[in-house]
Order: structure tokens, then sequence, then C-alpha cells
């Protein structure tokens, strides 16, 4: 194994564990509603913290979209705004479902979607080798853990129909609406690895400006995200304005919300740069192979967090036996789908 896989191996598991735990500090939040929390989020990390890296390291960042088709933007913005609006039912998914099974099963669904796509289109001639097999296996196994997963919930919920703790947005939704939302919110945050793999002729073209190719994917990130962005922030606005709840971000009790929302937009922001550090390390199959692992340490870590801030306490063995085995069958998935990468 070369020195560039090692460190895009070691890159990956650090994106993961940040990625993992970047709603953790949500479950911390006292005052705030939902709407509260993810606008400070949203306007940090999209909008404050990832112009300000790509200020810093890739200053001549209009010259290198200048230097893009209009296709290649167009790919770039587009999935990007569907990555925005699976960012907001991500975040309504994990209010309404917790970070054991809403986020597990959010990554899950985008782990398969993310990996397989790229493959199918970039690498069309490896489906039907023995590595593509790995691939379809992978995805089939993440839709039956995705089923264990649901069926935990819909257990839990009927033998302890209120949660541990109150959602922010203050809505219990029914178990089918919030299912609903998590598999919405997995099919449209796969967007966001579309826009690194199909928008690879951007990196191409940072690098003939002189930068790098970690450079290039800041590029990348910058117009994706910020696409995206405004879809968070938007639906943020209108809560306020059907809430009429503006002046809570400014109460004396808030510093302490502001902090922990602060702290999820730094872990996500470390979270998306690493992640285009370690899949560039990982050389042509970075997409795919680096995706699967990426989400494959993410499923650990919020499976890890969910558990020890006691979501599912009280709950039956039954639908915890079933919970476990939906999450080993994730990461079973998670497992073949980076072998079939790594042999491609």
């Amino acid at each position: 194994m070369s020195e560039s896989h090692l460190r895009g191996f070691f890159w990956l598991f650090v994106a993961g564990a940040t990625g993992g735990a970047f709603v953790l500090p949500m479950k911390f939040i006292r005052r705030w509603k939902w709407e509260h929390t993810w606008l400070v989020y949203s306007i940090l990390s999209f909008f404050v913290m990832l112009p300000m890296v790509a200020l810093l390291t890739v200053p001549k960042a209009w010259q290198v979209y200048q230097a893009c088709s209009t296709h290649v933007l167009l790919i770039v913005i587009l999935n990007g705004a569907g990555w925005g609006a699976g960012s907001v039912l991500f975040g309504l998914g994990v209010d309404a479902l917790g970070m054991a099974l809403g986020f597990s099963m959010m990554t899950g669904i985008y782990t398969a979607l993310g990996t397989l796509v790229p493959l199918v289109v970039l690498t069309p001639d490896l489906l039907w080798t023995q590595n593509g097999l790995f691939i379809i296996a992978g995805n089939f196994v993440t839709i039956v853990g995705v089923v264990f997963c649901a069926v935990a919930g819909d257990v839990r919920n009927r033998d302890v129909p209120q949660t541990n703790t109150p959602t922010q947005l203050g809505i219990h939704f029914s178990f089918p609406i919030a299912l609903t939302i998590c598999i919405l919110a997995g099919v449209f945050s796969a967007m966001l690895n579309f826009a690194f793999a199909f928008g690879s002729p951007m990196i191409d073209a940072a690098r003939q400006f002189g930068y790098t190719k970690d450079d290039g994917a800041t590029v990348l990130w910058l117009l994706a995200i910020v696409a995206g962005g405004i879809l968070n922030v938007g639906y943020c606005f209108y809560l306020f304005q059907r809430n009429n709840n503006w002046s809570m971000l400014w109460r004396r009790t808030a510093p302490w919300d502001w902090f922990h929302a602060t702290m999820m937009a730094v872990l996500w922001t470390v979270s998306l740069f690493v992640y285009g550090w370690g899949a560039n390390d990982l050389g042509r199959l970075g997409p795919a192979l680096g995706w699967s692992l990426w989400n494959a340490i993410l499923i650990i870590t919020t499976f890890v967090c969910g558990w020890l801030t006691h979501e599912w306490k009280g709950s039956p063995r039954n639908a915890v036996r079933l919970l476990l085995g939906g999450i080993v069958l994730l990461l079973v998935a998670t497992v073949l789908l980076g072998v079939g990468g790594a042999g491609a």
C-alpha cells in the first residue's frame, strides 16, 4: 500500500469522526429552536468558514470558475443545491429520530447512492466484474440495514412514544413521516458526492493555475456548498417568519447555544475539507472508495454518540437488538462497498 493511500485512509478516519460527531452539540441546545441552531450553523460553516479557507488557499478561485465550462458549473451548482435540500431534511431527520437511528439510516442511504452512481457513470465497465458485484451487494445490504433500523424505530415508538429529549422543532412527527424525511434526506445528501465526482474538471482547471488537487477541491466545495447553503438559510428564515421568534437568538441565556452551534460548524467544515484530502489521496476511485470509508466511520461515530447520550434508554430489548442488527448490516455494507472500490 502506497504512502498516498495510507495518508488518504488517515484523513478519511478523521473526516468520519468529525463528521459523525457534528450533530452531537445539537443535543445540548437548551433555549433555541431548531431554526436558530441550523441558521447559525449554516451561516458559519457555509458562508464564513468555507469562504475564509478558500480565500486564504485559492485567492484566484474566480479565475478557476471562468476557466470551467457552463456544463461543469451547472453540475456543481445543481448538485450542491440538491445537497442543500438534503441537508435541511437531514437536520429534521436527526431532530425527529435521533442520532442512533436517524443519522445511521440517512448515512446508509447516501453512502450507497454516493458510491454506486459515480461508479455506474464514470466506470461502467467495472459494474459486472467481481468488484462491481461487491458494490451491488453493498447497496443491497445497505437497504436491508435501513429496513432493520426502521423496524427498530417503529418497535421503540410503540413502547416509548415520547423521546427522552423533546425535539427542537417542537413537533413530534409520526414515525412514517419521520421515516420519509430520513429517506429523502439520504437521497438528496448523496448529491454532494455527485458534485465532487462529476465536477472533477473544476479540480483540473485549478491545477492549470498552479494549485494542488486539494486546493481544487476547495474551489469546488465553495461553489457547491454556497448553492446548497442558500436553501438551508432560506428555510430557517421561513421558520423565523412563521414562528416569530427572532429574539431568542439574542437572549442572555443563549451564549451556550451559540457555542454549541459554532462547534457544529467547526466539526462539519473540518470533515468536509479532510474528506476531500482523503479522497484525492486515493486517486481515481477516491469518490467511490473514499465516500464509503468516510461514511463507515460516520456510522460508528454517530451510533456511539447516540448510545452514550441515552437515546434508546428504556427501549424494549427486541428494538435494541433490531437496531444493533441494522447498524451491523450498514457497517458490513460499507465494507463491501469499500472492498469493491479498492479492487476496481
